[in-house]
């Protein structure tokens, strides 16, 4: 028995009318017709006296009207309490990330994790490393990917990547034919970084001090497309995370290591308020798959 030619046979017998009840239903009234014939075949009993031109229910109609009644509005109760249990089933992780996910290569393992499970949803926080453990600390956060000066060590953690701060420059720039670059070459270049908040600012002004060097930082901006135009404009030096320089340089600009090393790492941490769940141990795994350390 079809639930819709129960949907279909309460109308008619609302109408009391073929043509009211298939205009409604946006079907001919021959196919309604042969849906109520297949109906009473399927139950055995006649639903409507056919010998008036008004449509009549029989007494076995009658009967049947108000039980497809029920049938039809349980359909919908069932329907609707199957809907709140997958919303029930649905679970959320409050992710932080700086603003670096494209380049990292995070929303690409977002969107694999989703595949594979399609009950959980991301809602993600972006912002520097500050930002974000200002989150962390009230509580805001199931997970992170953070840039930090050491390895991730918990058993809740990992680094998902290793990288160096490196220089580029212009082919034309002098030291474009450099295999590395000392401190001692940036005397005197003008040097276009990330804001002085960020991780790997701070790290390139301590090893300067330990060094006793003193640099001639002359821009800072949060987008690395700005700092690379900087180079593109002044012939001057920006330092830039590696990776992240890899994902926006193009055959205009050469990517040179720096030496002494600078590293950083960008650790996934999973935080120790947070409650244990099966999603948030998948999306963990996932990411030690597309770590890149």
């Amino acid at each position: 028995m079809d639930i819709n030619h129960l949907k279909e046979f309460i109308l008619l017998a609302k109408y009391e009318n073929y043509l009211k009840a298939s205009q409604e239903l946006f079907i001919a009234q021959s196919t309604l017709s042969k849906h109520m014939t297949a109906l009473e075949n399927d139950i055995g009993h006649r639903l409507i006296d056919r010998t008036n031109k008004k449509i009549e229910l029989t007494e076995s109609g009658s009967l049947f009207l108000h039980y497809s009644k029920q049938i039809c509005q349980n359909e919908e109760e069932l329907k609707k309490h199957l809907s709140l249990k997958d919303v029930d089933d649905i679970v959320t992780i409050n992710m932080g990330a700086s603003r670096l996910m494209i380049e990292y290569g995070i929303t690409e393992l977002v969107s694999q994790c989703v595949k594979l499970y399609p009950k959980v949803r991301f809602k993600i926080t972006e912002g520097s490393e500050i930002e974000l453990k200002q989150a962390i600390d009230q509580q805001k956060l199931d997970i992170s990917f953070i840039r930090e000066l050491s390895p991730a060590k918990s058993n809740n953690s990992f680094v998902y990547m290793k990288e160096q701060l490196c220089a580029i420059v212009k082919n034309t720039h002098p030291l474009a034919n450099q295999d590395e670059i000392s401190l001692e070459m940036l005397k005197d270049e003008q040097l276009y970084l990330p804001p002085d908040f960020t991780v790997e600012h701070q790290a390139f002004l301590k090893c300067c001090e330990k060094e006793q060097f003193y640099p001639i930082i002359s821009f800072t901006a949060p987008r690395m497309e700005n700092l690379l135009e900087m180079v593109n404009i002044n012939e001057g030096i920006a330092l830039i995370m590696e990776h992240q320089a890899r994902f926006y340089l193009n055959e205009s600009y050469k990517l040179i290591p720096l030496k002494p090393e600078i590293d950083s790492y960008i650790n996934c941490k999973l935080h120790h308020d947070c409650p244990d769940s099966k999603e948030l141990e998948n999306f963990m795994s996932i990411a030690r798959q597309y770590s890149k350390n």
